[in-house]
């Protein structure tokens, strides 16, 4: 879910917060992508974020870096008041997921080195989004995917799925890019990864039609043989 699309990016009201409740209690999971106006460090906005979450049923709250003040390697950020971010969340029961974004392991890797790399005990987690790995370069790797999921398996708890043709943030349906899934699909089973995924997709035309094949052409690769 992203809890607001309107101008501004503001909070949803009450209404508006319980008919998306009501939509998605049906759903395995829900989890929550914070919204344009916290993609910058605000402490008091990110809370307001976990009660909507927690209203509407969610689990998980996916963070960009900028979220957490990590805007640049450089970027101070106070990383006491993200630990307190992360009880609050845990008390809320919401777990919050650092997204990687292009070229940006290096955030990834400074909040777990500082906050700690065990999201049972930090309830800070790592989501990775296979599109934005696949327009990242500077992987160490020609198998950019499989480095990054066995990178942060220990700390892999959503992920976001997506294809591009390495060139722009495209969200096409996995299989419409370049990305290769069979390899992704085989490393997930080999991290023995039990979390959740979400197909984060900007299809043309009919979206249940367009998440129907997205998700017959990943069980296709996903059978056995």
């Amino acid at each position: 879910m992203w809890l607001s699309r309107e101008e501004g990016d503001s909070e949803p009201d009450r209404k508006a917060l319980e008919g998306i409740r009501v939509a998605a209690r049906a759903a395995p999971f829900v989890s929550v992508h914070s919204r344009f106006a916290l993609w910058v460090w605000d402490p008091a906005g990110l809370r307001r974020e976990i009660a909507l979450s927690r209203a509407i049923g969610a689990r998980t709250l996916v963070l960009h870096r900028g979220s957490l003040g990590l805007a640049e390697p450089n970027s101070g950020a106070d990383f006491a008041e993200i630990r307190r971010l992360a009880r609050d969340a845990r008390e809320a029961g919401i777990r919050l997921a650092l997204e990687n974004g292009r070229d940006d392991a290096w955030a990834l890797d400074r909040a777990l080195e500082e906050i700690g790399d065990d999201p049972e005990e930090t309830n800070l987690g790592i989501c990775v989004d296979v599109g934005h790995v696949h327009l990242s370069p500077s992987v160490p790797s020609d198998r950019p995917i499989r480095w990054y999921l066995e990178r942060y398996a220990g700390q892999l708890v959503h992920l976001h799925l997506h294809d591009n043709v390495g060139l722009e943030d495209e969200h096409r349906l996995p299989g419409e890019g370049t990305a290769d899934w069979r390899d992704t699909l085989a490393t997930l089973d080999e991290i023995g990864f039990a979390g959740t995924a979400t197909l984060e997709l900007l299809p043309e035309g009919d979206l249940l039609e367009a998440l129907s094949r997205a998700r017959a052409f990943l069980e296709r690769l996903g059978r056995p043989g």
